[in-house]
């Protein structure tokens, strides 16, 4: 059976799409998965990986593997639910590398995704690879071309929320002095600053 680009493109564009459809296509729509999975449209990239996994045997192995390399966390996470569909060896060679992925989302897919009798080995393997700590990103304000124009009714470069006064801690409405302890009334155990 002959299959196009538009008969996949047909049935994976909709916002439910016919998955079923997508099987019986066979393993002559490979070549159009794997190039929605390589092409710009993440949306589509991420419902050609999972027709992959539909297909019969191993045969979209390949190709949900490509997934597993996108940039995209999402595309990842349906490459990892793609998995499930597979026999258990292919799902292993597709999982190893998404229980490591820096996505959390992706790690979590990938390890409900492991074939049961497999879990305990794939994981055991995450577990023996050294770790290294994941490293904070610097602050640097905001990136380049980031807006830094103030939210509705903030107050520019104030760093007060909108209705904040300029006293700082208070809240909107709450005036200087009123509802707080003052400085030369000691705290006491159990009650909230102006509480009796």
């Amino acid at each position: 059976m002959s299959v196009s680009m538009e008969d996949v493109r047909k049935i994976l564009s909709s916002e439910e799409p016919d998955y079923e459809a997508a099987a019986r296509l066979g393993g002559n729509s490979l070549p159009h998965l794997r190039a929605l999975i390589d092409g710009d449209d993440l949306m589509l990239a991420s419902k050609a990986a999972y027709a992959a996994g539909l297909l019969e045997g191993d045969a979209g192995q390949d190709a949900i593997v490509a997934a597993t390399r996108s940039g995209d966390p999402a595309v990842r996470v349906a490459a990892a639910s793609a998995a499930v569909n597979l026999p258990a060896g292919s799902a292993v060679t597709v999982l190893t590398g998404l229980l490591e992925d820096p996505d959390p989302g992706v790690r979590k897919t990938a390890l409900s995704a492991a074939p049961e009798e497999e879990r305990a080995a794939l994981t055991g393997r995450v577990r023996e690879r050294p770790q290294s700590p994941p490293v904070p990103p610097a602050d640097t304000g905001p990136d380049e071309g980031q807006s830094t124009t103030p939210m509705p009714g903030e107050q520019a470069g104030s760093g007060l929320m909108p209705g904040e006064g300029v006293a700082k801690g208070l809240m909107p409405g709450e005036e200087p002095g009123r509802g707080t302890q003052s400085s030369d009334q000691p705290p006491q155990p159990g009650k909230m600053p102006g509480e009796a």
